[in-house]
């Protein structure tokens, strides 16, 4: 991963063009559901394996390289909430099942999800995903 964020920061051309790293901020993401009276409920995290942890890991450990090796430079950064609004929780586990690697809708937060919204018959569920974006530029010396 070091060597393509090498690569990157070679096709950048001179300002005020970048490379942008979009990705979790968090590998866990949460089952939330809204009530009518605008409180939000957690039902839980999804489950995730060892695997996509050490993806995500080996992903942000690369990227401090990068930055160490002063290959690229960060000159923006936010952190955001990416939400997902299912249909129904069957919608979600089922979208969770067949789009996300090593990752799962546990029975326990499948549950819980089913209860917060049986109690509030107007809520909404949602998934909840912390997401980071930055704006990586190449510094003079790899352009």
């Amino acid at each position: 991963m070091v060597d393509a964020l090498c690569r990157a920061a070679r096709w950048v051309k001179p300002s005020p063009a970048c490379v942008i790293d979009l990705r979790p901020a968090d590998v866990v993401a949460e089952v939330e559901v809204g009530c009518v009276d605008g409180t939000v409920l957690r039902a839980g995290g999804l489950v995730v394996r060892a695997e996509r942890r050490a993806r995500h890991a080996a992903a942000d450990a690369a990227l401090r390289t990068a930055l160490a090796r002063g290959v690229l430079t960060v000159v923006d950064e936010e952190e955001f909430s990416f939400y997902r609004y299912p249909a129904s929780i069957d919608e979600l586990r089922d979208y969770i099942a067949t789009k996300w690697q090593d990752t799962l809708l546990d029975a326990a937060t499948y549950a819980r999800a089913v209860q917060l919204q049986r109690a509030d018959a107007g809520s909404r569920l949602w998934l909840r995903e912390q997401v980071i974006i930055r704006r990586l530029c190449a510094t003079p010396s790899t352009r």
